[in-house]
């Protein structure tokens, strides 16, 4: 099957539809031949020679299962394989028409794409575990690395150290952000203009002690760490945490004095409810609605709500934000949201957050984060339009360095990617702030306040 007759790509040869294959095996070589086609080696069990197979680039040609643009043709992966062969120049050629992912490979990168997919626990067999052991192992909330290792320990039977290394930016990516920068402060540039965020509160926030006596995690995990370096969860949730929720709370005081009058929020991503319910406690006239597609974290800002005596005044809702933005519209403003909320919203979940508000013409204050995260396709962020491909990845990308080192590169990629994102709305009350980055590094916050 490797001889130099077989290395050549199908071309204009019609595969016999009555000479069918089915193969399951593991990808040991995989080479990218041409713009037409990839040419995997499987290794079937059972089998001493290994099986060449082609997948055509074209996505329409072939039905991947998980489909939702996740590469999954990774060295080391388990794969079952379908389509059809026929012979050239006396090789026998086997043409994909289907491709289906079995065992993930141990490969960080990989396992990351899978998790990222809005439904990944249906895949949780490609991990060794059942989809309720993965839905368990997700909802603990354990840090990103502790969920890698355990995942590849299931895949590999026995504990394996995961290798990280500092972020890294290439030239290309930093030679990206410069052109990004010189065109956001070009005064001649009327498609959008690089902006500077304001600290609008400098006193010293409140706290309201009721809140804080009770911890928002789940069971047994207030002394694990966190994923944001040294501190246990909770001492996350009290040093930093609370100070962002508190933050935001602020911010909506001085939302011209509107804790007088009765105010509807919508908080996107709002989860185990610590946004929400802080709100409801220093706001006794407000109503709030938690939109998240994490049932467990739902469940868990109930019984948080329940807890902290709001329960009355908050409506956790499981669902997909794009579902529950079109039925909002079917309602036709009925029960109207006033101000939109998202603390760290993930990737374009912060954009669709900025959308709605937009289209129904809410205040809001959103913070967003992990900016590289695409959830919500076929839905673009309003930012892309201004960006070329490349230019997107790069910037996304040089948000998330985890690297102490690389923090000024980091915050620079964020301005110029919110920039882009005010940039949707032409009113001048739409406003970049920030909080003390002591408390998150993730600390650019859009703010509209239509009364201000």
């Amino acid at each position: 099957m490797a001889s130099n007759q077989a290395s050549a790509a199908p071309e204009k040869e019609q595969p016999n539809k009555n000479q069918l294959f089915d193969f399951t095996g593991i990808i040991v070589r995989k080479k990218n031949i041409n713009k037409e086609f990839i040419k995997l080696a499987i290794q079937q069990p059972k089998e001493s020679k290994t099986a060449t197979i082609y997948i055509p680039r074209d996505e329409s040609s072939v039905i991947y299962n998980p489909s939702d643009n996740v590469n999954f043709l990774y060295l080391a992966a388990t794969i079952h394989a379908t389509g059809s062969s026929f012979i050239k120049d006396g090789v026998e050629m086997h043409h994909v028409a289907k491709c289906t992912l079995v065992k993930c490979a141990s490969n960080v990168k990989m396992i990351k794409e899978i998790l990222s997919l809005q439904n990944c626990t249906l895949y949780a067999s490609i991990f060794n575990m059942d989809s309720h052991e993965l839905q368990t192992l997700l909802a603990t909330e354990k840090s990103q690395k502790a969920i890698l290792m355990s995942i590849m320990t299931s895949l590999s039977g026995k504990k394996k150290a995961v290798t990280w290394r500092p972020g890294r930016i290439k030239k290309k990516d930093l030679d990206i952000l410069l052109q990004k920068e010189a065109e956001g402060n070009d005064d001649s540039n009327s498609t959008w203009q690089l902006c500077q965020p304001c600290q609008s509160l400098t006193e010293q926030m409140r706290f309201d002690s009721r809140q804080q006596s009770i911890v928002n995690l789940p069971d047994g995990s207030s002394d694990l760490v966190s994923a944001h370096g040294k501190l246990t969860r909770k001492e996350y949730l009290e040093t930093k945490k609370n100070n962002q929720t508190q933050w935001f709370v602020e911010r909506i005081r001085n939302f011209h004095n509107r804790d007088k009058v009765p105010l509807r929020f919508l908080d996107v991503g709002g989860g185990r409810g610590d946004l929400a319910v802080r709100i409801a406690m220093n706001f006794p006239n407000a109503h709030l609605i938690v939109v998240d597609c994490n049932e467990s974290s739902i469940a868990a800002g109930r019984e948080y709500a329940t807890k902290c005596n709001v329960e009355n005044r908050i409506e956790f809702i499981h669902q997909d934000f794009s579902n529950y933005c079109a039925q909002y519209d079917a309602n036709d403003g009925t029960d109207r949201v006033d101000v939109v909320v998202a603390l760290h919203a993930c990737g374009d979940l912060s954009d669709m957050a900025l959308s709605f508000a937009q289209k129904n013409e809410c205040d809001f204050v959103i913070c967003p984060c992990c900016y590289p995260k695409r959830y919500l396709a076929p839905f673009t962020p309003w930012w892309h339009s201004l960006c070329t491909a490349d230019e997107v990845d790069s910037l996304s990308r040089m948000v998330e360095l985890d690297n102490e080192s690389r923090n000024d590169e980091s915050r620079r990629a964020m301005l110029v990617i919110n920039s882009m994102r005010l940039r949707a709305f032409e009113e001048g009350c739409v406003k970049m702030e920030e909080f003390s980055n002591k408390i998150s590094k993730r600390n650019i916050v859009l703010v509209r306040d239509s009364v201000s």
